[in-house]
């Protein structure tokens, strides 16, 4: 690994970058989603060079499909594949991912114990430490997140969210 700078935010994430790092953007949810989800991101690769990243836990599960071409996660033993979602569980210890120049990942960082208000799957327990290929019924559409991935997020989760009562209308 090339010569890295930690860098971590309010709820934990502590991103290692080489000297050019890669872009990384995050985006708050909708208000009405704000007690589940801490943040949307994004992430695309550098585009003079490869490099690993190392991810330190933080408590949250989270979500996210990739919209470039493949890439390494898990210290390399999970491919995330172009337009498929995958679930990541929570970690209690950091993970190596490998970000190509042509990466391009969008995600959602849960806050702890959420995961089960947008989805019926495995415990959160089972999914320590893994990224799983979410099953078809449970992923992102690819055609709508390149259109305006934010935006798709908040009517996705929304809808998703088991606890809501009612429905209500999200406005920008």
């Amino acid at each position: 690994m090339a010569s890295c700078t930690l860098t971590s935010n309010k709820i934990g994430w502590h991103l290692c970058h080489t000297t050019e790092p890669m872009k990384y953007k995050k985006i708050k949810p909708n208000k009405e989603l704000e007690p589940f989800i801490h943040f949307y991101w994004e992430l695309k690769g550098n585009e003079l060079e490869s490099q690993w990243e190392r991810v330190f836990p933080d408590g949250c599960a989270g979500v996210l499909m990739n919209l470039g071409n493949t890439c390494l996660t898990d210290n390399g033993s999970v491919s995330i594949d172009f337009g498929k979602t995958y679930v990541v569980g929570a970690m209690n210890s950091f993970k190596d991912s490998f970000i190509g120049s042509d990466t391009h990942l969008f995600g959602v960082c849960l806050k702890p114990a959420t995961f089960a208000n947008f989805y019926s799957y495995a415990s959160q327990n089972e999914l320590t430490n893994d990224t799983v290929e979410f099953e078809k019924s449970n992923s992102f559409n690819v055609d709508k997140i390149v259109d305006n991935p934010f935006n798709y997020f908040d009517l996705f989760f929304f809808t998703k969210n088991k606890k809501q009562k009612q429905p209500t209308t999200i406005s920008y």
